[in-house]
């Protein structure tokens, strides 16, 4: 009987352990990244990330991209990114979004990535929208009022970069464009909960 309890505690502990470890992994490999001990960084998330740990497959992507303990692959970030975007990784979605639209290589995918991102908040996916909106591109009109939303929506914060990016797009904008891009951006404050 009492070997059967042993045994019991040993199975409990073991499944717990289970458990517990890729938590403990995953910060591991957080920690290890920011020390750039890239070699245990790579070890640590590779496992997580096939196992659809989306901080894990975002991780993997940033290394692959940079070139990071591994040989640079940008179709080995793309793959991460992308697994880790569509659980909704707003980091992750700004990434891909970002190797889509920067070299033109797909907008449309850039835009759709970027939005996703934005629309949770992300500041820097906000400003590289309103960045694009406000000088287009061969395969995306100009268009001011989108501008005006993204870029007003980044520089909510205050910070002195996104406020003078804002000011320098408005002043190529006309009074009409600038107030329908700041009604959409309330709009969205108040869909996010945001106070205006």
């Amino acid at each position: 009987m009492r070997s059967l309890i042993q045994i019991l505690l040993c199975l409990i502990t073991i499944g717990l352990s289970a458990r517990l470890s890729p938590g403990a992994d995953l910060l591991s490999a957080q920690r290890a990244y920011e020390e750039k001990d890239y070699v245990t960084a790579l070890n640590e998330s590779t496992s997580l990330a096939k196992e659809g740990n989306a901080v894990a497959q975002l991780l993997l992507g940033r290394m692959y991209l940079m070139g990071q303990g591994v040989a640079r692959d940008n179709d080995q970030a793309n793959k991460w990114f992308e697994a880790s975007a569509a659980q909704g990784n707003a980091d992750a979605q700004f990434m891909l979004g970002s190797m889509y639209l920067l070299p033109q290589k797909d907008v449309a995918k850039g835009v759709k990535w970027l939005r996703l991102s934005a629309d949770q908040g992300n500041q820097d996916a906000q400003y590289l929208l309103g960045k694009v909106y406000a000088q287009g591109l061969p395969s995306l009109p100009r268009d001011p009022v989108q501008a005006e939303l993204w870029l007003s929506l980044a520089a909510r914060q205050n910070l002195q970069f996104y406020k003078t990016e804002l000011v320098n797009a408005e002043s190529q904008m006309t009074p009409g464009e600038i107030a329908r891009g700041r009604a959409l951006a309330a709009e969205w404050k108040a869909k996010a909960g945001q106070k205006l």
